[in-house]
């Protein structure tokens, strides 16, 4: 008698995708009933919970797009919260990841791809000496703030409001504005002999989409370097996003004016489970030396390892054509977007470098945060949104739209075409009320 591991007719109703013995109203209510959130349907991320009650119940997704499960297919401009670069399913990590299960998933020893895959990313961001890796870049990055905070004997980690830093505490931290130079200096000249460490995202992705001012991340360099800070780069977003160097490459942080640490995760698997720190050696060694403690089960895995190792291959045969291409198509994509705003008769602004940016539907548009504030959707972009996914676009709450190397032209002409419905309605409201 075959098990039911084995069996594959046993096993089949498990893995239909379309699930068509049950109702999307009966998979939603499951889902509030398990899952905390909130009606009608939970989910597995506080960050999503902004969708509200039309959030997806999804079957599957290739490419560029979402398949609910009702069958409904969306243009997706979520791209799995930033992970996904190259797309969905994307054949060739798939294939490296099916190839990998057959030589084990949970491996616990260091295994050869996974020292290949530290050779690559040192290899592509200059600077860099070692790499340990971790499960997402969250723990990469609370990894960093333990090596900063042993290394220099002090607390105090400077970071800036609305930037991204996972969903764990940083300690003791002082907060300032973003691209505000003259608050830099100064935070420095008071506290320079406290500081640990600064922390920055290379441009503000997930908060208005601000890249930094000219001269704004030189000026953190200097300031880490004259008061013996360590100088963390988060890459958790635009590593791979923006080059295969990420923002190093991108906003030239070479030689004396790169990071000590960069955190990287997101697109680095296309999706699978992975997060790197890469750093200098001198500081890397305290990892070595135990005097940071650094552990993890999935620390290495060879799944997520698998997809990296694939990911980066694809981009190395690509080239700088890849990136011209994405950058391209997401700002001409940003340049309609703004059109078709003044064509409505709505102030749309979309920011950004091209591959990750941000509509803002505000007048006069959002500007950079003072303060650190609860995320919470302005009542025009939220209808706006709902308005898109009623008609097969999906994009994130908040105003974060990122961009795959699978969005296709035609995907960009639909999209355009159910955005000028969707700010059609807006302006037809804005002039009744």
């Amino acid at each position: 008698m075959n098990s039911f591991l084995n069996d594959t007719q046993a096993l089949a109703p498990v893995f239909d995708v379309q699930q068509k013995d049950e109702s999307e109203a009966s998979w939603r209510l499951r889902a509030s009933q398990m899952i905390p959130g909130t009606l009608p349907a939970g989910m597995s991320a506080n960050r999503l919970l902004a969708e509200g009650p039309d959030s997806l119940v999804a079957a599957r997704a290739h490419g560029a797009h979402i398949w609910d499960i009702a069958g409904r297919k969306y243009i997706d401009y979520v791209c799995g919260l930033g992970t996904v670069l190259l797309g969905h399913a994307d054949q060739d990590v798939n294939a490296a990841i099916s190839a990998q299960l057959d030589l084990g998933m949970q491996i616990a020893a260091t295994h050869h791809r996974e020292i290949q895959l530290a050779e690559e990313l040192c290899d592509a961001m200059p600077g860099m000496d070692a790499v340990r890796f971790q499960i997402n870049s969250t723990a990469a990055l609370q990894t960093a703030l333990r090596i900063a905070r042993v290394a220099t004997s002090r607390e105090l980690i400077v970071r800036f409001a609305g930037h991204h830093y996972g969903h764990l505490p940083l300690g003791t931290a002082l907060v300032l504005p973003w691209n505000d130079a003259t608050a830099l200096d100064a935070a420095f000249a008071e506290h320079g002999s406290s500081i640990a460490a600064l922390i920055a995202e290379p441009l503000m992705a997930s908060c208005g989409g601000f890249e930094p001012a000219p001269g704004f991340l030189t000026l953190m360099r200097k300031l880490c370097t004259q008061h013996q800070a360590i100088f963390i780069l988060n890459e958790s977003i635009s590593g791979l996003r923006l080059s295969l160097q990420g923002a190093i490459g991108k906003y030239l942080l070479t030689g004396n004016l790169g990071p000590d640490l960069v955190i990287c995760g997101q697109s680095l698997g296309n999706g699978a489970p992975i997060g790197a720190l890469a750093g200098k050696a001198k500081l890397m060694e305290l990892l070595v030396s135990r005097a940071v403690s650094h552990s993890g089960t999935f620390n290495g895995n060879s799944i997520g390892v698998a997809a990296a190792l694939s990911v980066l291959a694809r981009l190395r045969i690509a080239g700088q054509g890849f990136y011209q291409t994405l950058t391209d198509r997401g700002r001409n994509l940003m340049a309609e977007l703004e059109r078709l705003g003044r064509e409505a008769g709505v102030p749309l602004t979309a920011r950004g470098p091209g591959p990750v940016f941000w509509v803002d539907l505000e007048q006069p548009p959002v500007t950079v945060p003072i303060f650190d504030i609860a995320f919470k959707e302005r009542p025009p972009y939220q209808r706006f949104r709902h308005s898109l996914l009623s008609k097969g676009v999906r994009v994130m709450p908040g105003g974060t739209w990122y961009l795959s190397a699978s969005h296709s032209d035609a995907d960009i002409e639909l999209t355009l075409a159910t955005v000028r419905a969707a700010l059609g309605e807006i302006g037809i409201a804005r002039a009744a009320s």
